[in-house]
């Protein structure tokens, strides 16, 4: 997918926004799999919908796989740490 079509299910400000936001939730072997049968289940409207269903840190992450934002900024190492199930260590956690 690309982000245009991400614009084309939620608007570009809501992507933009979306892809801005500092602790999506990781991206999961299980979530990946969530959003591949839900994007083949549903139709583009539906999917859509369920998209918008979904928590907050959750919607952003699936916007960040169906935008291809993920692709585009993998290679850079330029992403939220959340993303990817990393955190910073707090100074009691060594």
């Amino acid at each position: 997918m690309t982000r245009e079509t991400a614009y084309a299910y939620w608007g570009r400000d809501a992507v933009e926004h979306a892809l801005r936001y500092e602790e999506p939730e990781p991206i999961t072997t299980e979530l990946t799999r969530i959003i591949k049968e839900q994007s083949k289940a549903l139709a583009p409207s539906a999917f859509r919908e369920w998209a918008l269903t979904e928590p907050w840190p959750r919607f952003c992450t699936i916007v960040w796989i169906v935008s291809g934002a993920l692709r585009e900024r993998i290679g850079k190492v330029d992403l939220p740490k959340t993303l990817l199930g990393e955190r910073e260590l707090d100074d009691d956690d060594g």
